[in-house]
């Protein structure tokens, strides 16, 4: 869903209260596609959030400081900061039933009276052509978040030294022109009538008539069209025809246009019932969606707050995992396959035995052979059982009975070499796919750009990724590694710091979230008395109990579980098995990678995953 123009309306009404006279004094960006503006009131902060994203595109203010992905500001970020830290928010205003917003900033005159807007800071939301341009106050353009090039908008450039332009104006198909779209306060049913046959499609297919609203008045929006219909015919897909009550959408349409004049706003949120889970918002009552449960708030700023949090972030966060899941998932299907061939030719190992069987056999009865004989069958006298057993002998009729036995016993004596080396490549197979699904694991669990670091070096110490430094090194020694490169590639990997948790009855509870915090909280931190404990035979964190030697409560154990199961592959599972043993039963696994261990002596308990006091590794 997204914010269309009279919800942006509302938006504007509310900064121009809530943020008038406030003065800049901090600006970030929070994602690639948002910035986030520190404004002090002189009684209070608040944090607005302007995005261009193509999906999310909005802007509000938020409760909390926006996370950030990156520490280093990007240029568009400093230029915001040169001009605007320091200034005053002086205008707020929105051209009607446009999907932008301009945002005027200044200083006080001497008497405390505000001066005219010096910059403005232009918001368009606009899905994937979002932006966020920043103009002096001649409209001459100084930044922007994306560059618009002649070659990919002819109508208008965004680029800094050049004269900002706004949008086209927004129009309608009627009869295969364009022409302006029709005002939706002072619709008739008539001009309705009139636009739907404008627009009849050259197919056979019956448009809805919320889609023809929606391509014919000026600054609807899908959600606000469908509600309109339904109030007019009751049913938001009716399909448009002859036979409509044109005045009365026409009145419907009117009525919900009227907000954008008389600002008698009504914000909700609509949920999914049972579940709280937003689904949708509005500036007035939603009645086509009974099936949603609509929760009036005093504010839209509120509404737009609860909608959006988080998803851009997530969003974010998945795109700097995204290189280093396509890597991790490449190399677990190269292992998967391995597997599959590998349990081929140890199968192939197992049925060599008959193939020596057929050469003695070739070799002790060829005299009943007769050259040019494509098979032989005889009574297997190797047989060990009481019932006779007949041997079929494919045979290659161009070779002699000598070289058909030769040829069964260089397989077999091939086949037996394998069978020598197979199960240890299935046993290192199996360690690295271990290894693999430990590390995509830890991708998943991954909830901050610091964490998705720590695996990303990971990845690359293990060999799976290389980094554009060691490229570089590669490409400039054409294969050969120097000293300073090797010492680099053998530097361990910094781990960060474990989760740290205290019980409700005093006991330290340390969870790894990564393979080489699993290693530092198992075989460093923890004690040989220590409990130990792991989700059942899936990939995930260890968690160790501090103990100290007393008894570990029921309830510490259970919470420690939870945290175990929350931090593991099945964290979307309500129940998960947990094992728990002591420490000293816990060893490291046989070639396989950091964190990777085999226990023993465990005991198990089912507990529903739980992420306990903080998800940010504090304590």
């Amino acid at each position: 869903m997204f914010v269309d123009a009279l919800t942006l309306c509302a938006v504007a009404d509310e900064l121009a209260t809530l943020l008038a006279g406030a003065r800049v004094e901090d600006v970030i960006q929070p994602t690639p596609q948002a910035i986030a503006m520190q404004c002090w009131t002189g009684t209070r902060t608040h944090w607005l959030l302007l995005s261009a994203h193509p999906q999310h595109a909005r802007l509000h203010v938020t409760q909390e400081k926006p996370r950030k992905l990156t520490s280093e500001p990007p240029p568009f970020v400093m230029l915001l900061r040169k001009h605007l830290e320091g200034q005053r928010v002086l205008a707020v205003r929105q051209p009607r039933w446009e999907r932008l917003v301009e945002l005027g900033f200044g200083r006080r005159t001497g008497e405390g009276a505000a001066s005219d807007p010096l910059l403005w800071l232009i918001i368009e939301v606009m899905g994937r052509i979002s932006n966020l341009v920043l103009c002096d106050a001649d409209g001459v353009i100084l930044g922007s978040l994306r560059q618009v090039g002649a070659e990919v908008n002819r109508y208008r450039e965004i680029a800094p030294h050049i004269p900002y332009k706004y949008p086209p104006p927004q129009q309608r198909q009627f009869y295969g022109q364009q022409v302006p779209r029709l005002e939706g306060t002072t619709l008739t049913g008539e001009e309705l009538r009139l636009g739907a046959q404008g627009n009849a499609p050259p197919t056979t297919t019956t448009p809805r008539l919320w889609q023809m609203l929606a391509g014919q008045v000026l600054g609807f929006s899908p959600l606000l069209a469908r509600e309109a219909v339904n109030r007019a015919v009751g049913d938001a897909e009716a399909l448009v025809q002859a036979e409509l009550p044109w005045e009365r959408i026409a009145e419907q349409v009117r009525g919900l246009a009227s907000l954008y004049d008389t600002r008698q706003w009504q914000p909700v949120l609509l949920e999914q019932p049972n579940e709280g889970t937003p689904r949708g918002f509005a500036v007035y009552e939603v009645r086509h969606r009974p099936d949603l449960i609509s929760r009036p708030m005093e504010r839209i700023n509120e509404v737009l707050d609860c909608y959006f949090r988080g998803v851009e972030w997530r969003d974010a966060l998945t795109g700097t995992k995204a290189d280093v899941l396509r890597v991790l998932q490449t190399h677990r299907e190269r292992c998967l396959r391995k597997a599959e061939l590998l349990g081929r030719d140890l199968a192939e190992t197992q049925a060599g035995e008959k193939l020596r069987i057929e050469g003695e056999v070739l070799l002790a009865f060829g005299q009943e052979i007769a050259p040019g004989q494509a098979n032989f069958t005889i009574e297997n006298p190797f047989a060990t059982g009481d019932s006779p057993e007949l041997l079929k002998i494919a045979l290659d009729p161009h070779l002699t009975v000598v070289e058909n036995a030769n040829r069964r016993f260089a397989r077999y004596h091939k086949l037996r070499r394998a069978g020598a080396q197979i199960p240890e490549q299935i046993e290192r197979n199996r360690a690295e796919l271990a290894h693999l699904e430990q590390l995509l694991t830890d991708l998943q669990l991954a909830e901050t750009p610091a964490e998705v670091v720590l695996v990303r070096a990971e990845v690359v110490e293990a060999g799976y990724l290389r980094t554009n430094k060691q490229d570089r090194q590669h490409k400039g020694s054409k294969g050969k590694a120097g000293k300073q490169g090797k010492t680099q590639q053998q530097k361990r990997v910094d781990a960060g710091a474990p989760l740290r948790q205290q019980s409700s009855e005093g006991f330290l509870i340390l969870v790894g979230k990564n393979s080489r915090q699993n290693e530092e909280v198992t075989f460093r931190e923890a004690g040989s008395n220590d409990l130990w404990l792991h989700a059942r035979g899936v990939p995930g964190a260890h968690v160790i109990i501090k103990s100290g030697g007393r008894q570990v409560p029921h309830r510490t154990l259970e919470e420690a579980a939870r945290l175990a199961a929350y931090y593991s592959q099945s964290r979307g599972n309500s129940s998960v098995p947990v094992d728990y043993t002591q420490q000293r039963y816990v060893r490291h696994m046989k070639s396989g990678g950091p964190g990777m261990v085999i226990y023993e002596r465990e005991r198990t308990l089912s507990v529903a995953p739980e992420e306990g006091q903080h998800k940010d590794g504090r304590s």
